[in-house]
């Protein structure tokens, strides 16, 4: 009788301390879930892209560049880019960041034909339209779609920002180089 009352007194205990662990880790469980959706969201808000560049999407940028008179910055990059990666660093600069979002309308353009195989045909159009054939590709176009200034490649933010000074001036269309 020993050896039952042993046996039943071990189902027991494993019941209670199993029926007090299921709400700690139900807790647990809820707590991960909500600060995953929470992080998710504030990531995701207002931005499309890296550093501290309010990018906007592309369907959006040329109305709200009409409105605002400002030109857009186009961000030509790709996933697989080791000098794009390069870029985001410099988009994440402050001074690089606040000339962009207070000067310019920027969008972040992503090819995609090495993963998908193709691009959607809204970004396959800008591409062709304004000659991207390397990446990153940095492009100010005026609100109507007139190219102001093209360059290719990165060198650094402080090549990138009297790239944008520049651009921001309207010198007119020039020949791309790398910054």
């Amino acid at each position: 009788m020993d050896a039952i009352d042993a046996g039943v007194a071990l189902r027991r205990s494993a019941s209670r301390s199993q029926s007090a662990l299921s709400p700690i880790l139900l807790w647990i469980l809820l707590a991960a879930v909500l600060l995953r959706i929470v992080t998710a969201v504030m990531d995701r808000a207002g931005k499309d892209g890296p550093g501290l560049v309010q990018w906007q999407r592309r369907g959006e940028a040329s109305a709200q560049a009409a409105r605002s008179g400002k030109p857009v910055l186009y961000d030509f990059t790709a996933a697989w880019c080791g000098p794009c990666k390069l870029l985001d660093e410099a988009w994440a600069d402050s001074s690089v960041a606040e000339r962009v979002n207070a000067g310019f309308v920027p969008v972040r353009i992503t090819d995609r034909v090495r993963e998908d195989g193709r691009n959607p045909p809204d970004i396959a159009e800008l591409q062709r339209r304004y000659e991207v054939s390397v990446f990153p590709t940095v492009v100010i176009a005026a609100p109507d779609g007139r190219l102001i200034a093209k360059h290719e490649g990165f060198r650094n933010s402080e090549a990138l920002a009297a790239f944008l000074a520049e651009a921001a001036g309207g010198a007119g269309a020039r020949p791309p180089a790398n910054f």
